[in-house]
């Protein structure tokens, strides 16, 4: 059966920091008409929020868990913290339960806990996204290795193939965390006897802290500005959700001023120089575009957005970063390619097109 979520216990806070509030403002949406009513109320309530009050962000610190899937924590008993819930299906948490549940039952050798010092939660729902990865994990990674340095933590991270391997170890190695510090770990339950959690950084779609402009901040600080203020960020080696005819948009992006980014053939470093110097930023909503949080405050970015898509992870950014925030929801066309059902091809008008690059 399904298990009952328990709440974290108070008196293993170890930390305690006060995020300070902040305004927001409703985003610039063009052709807002086409977003399906279900999907524009889910927004709606973020969007006309127009103060996020104080909060506070709590480091605790848990003996003898389990750690499953993307984050799931669970007491020696088998008991879930509901904290570490994070856009985790009914499917998944049933699974990791039952994972955590047979291991107990299996005990032996798989079930002795790592005691080799405390370790800090690095993973939660969505660890093949660089957006979550960049605003979700690492944030806490360098909040508690800032904070809490001579707990000598070691961080708990998703196994994640490729290119964004490659951008977890750069960052993290660039805010001066040894990556011999680092446990990758797949989905299979695994027991610690001293593991750390970060609560209240950020909810994705609901919250984000200021906090988290921290390790964005430390990461951009040593990095010059590439000196390119028009950027064109395409998704060509992502294979989905493109722009109809992007070869066409692309030239014309390029005989207006703009720099094509690929995000895919660049290292961190490389991105976050584009970025930083950027003014003018325009590209289909995705986790690239979260290179947007090191442009400088007040740099216009225009995302191209399909109809159906509910986000305000991006929002969030523009927010707490001071951009100015154009969304342009576009036409469905064409099958679902990705997983999700606005996971399809768009449809940028003439109209909307001349407008944005004539801006």
């Amino acid at each position: 059966m399904p298990p009952t979520p328990i709440s974290l216990p108070d008196d293993a806070v170890i930390l305690t920091m006060t995020s300070p509030g902040f305004d927001a403002a409703y985003p610039r949406v063009v052709n807002k008409e086409l977003i399906p009513e279900p999907i524009l109320q889910s927004m709606e309530w973020a969007w006309n929020t127009t103060r996020f009050p104080e909060r506070p962000v709590r480091v605790l610190r848990l003996a003898d868990v389990w750690v499953a899937k993307e984050g799931l924590v669970f007491d020696r008993d088998g008991n879930l913290y509901r904290e570490t819930i994070t856009q985790h299906s009914e499917g998944e948490i049933d699974q990791a339960h039952a994972a955590v549940l047979a291991a107990i039952g299996r005990g032996g050798p798989e079930a002795e806990p790592d005691a080799s010092g405390p370790v800090l939660l690095c993973k939660k729902r969505g660890i093949g996204n660089y957006g979550h990865w960049m605003m979700e994990m690492l944030p806490k990674a360098r909040l508690v290795h800032h904070h809490l340095r001579d707990l000598e933590a070691r961080f708990l991270v998703a196994h994640v193939p490729g290119h964004l391997n490659d951008s977890m170890a750069q960052s993290l190695s660039m805010l001066g965390i040894d990556l011999a510090r680092t446990i990758v770990a797949d989905d299979t339950p695994r027991r610690f006897a001293d593991l750390l959690l970060v609560d209240g950084l950020s909810e994705h779609g609901g919250y984000m802290s200021p906090f988290v402009f921290d390790s964005v901040n430390a990461l951009a600080g040593c990095i010059p500005a590439a000196g390119a203020e028009r950027l064109f960020v395409t998704r060509r080696a992502t294979g989905f959700r493109r722009v109809v005819g992007e070869d066409d948009l692309i030239a014309h992006a390029q005989a207006c001023g703009y720099t094509l980014v690929e995000p895919d053939v660049l290292t961190l470093p490389q991105q976050v120089s584009l970025f930083k110097g950027a003014t003018r930023i325009v590209g289909v909503m995705g986790a690239a575009m979260t290179n947007i949080a090191f442009a400088p405050p007040g740099a216009q970015v225009v995302t191209l957005t399909p109809a159906g898509m509910p986000d305000t992870f991006f929002w969030f950014i523009v927010t707490l970063r001071g951009l100015d925030y154009t969304e342009v929801r576009c036409p469905q066309s064409g099958p679902i390619q990705g997983v999700m059902p606005w996971d399809t091809d768009l449809v940028l008008s003439p109209e909307d097109r001349e407008r944005i690059f004539a801006e």
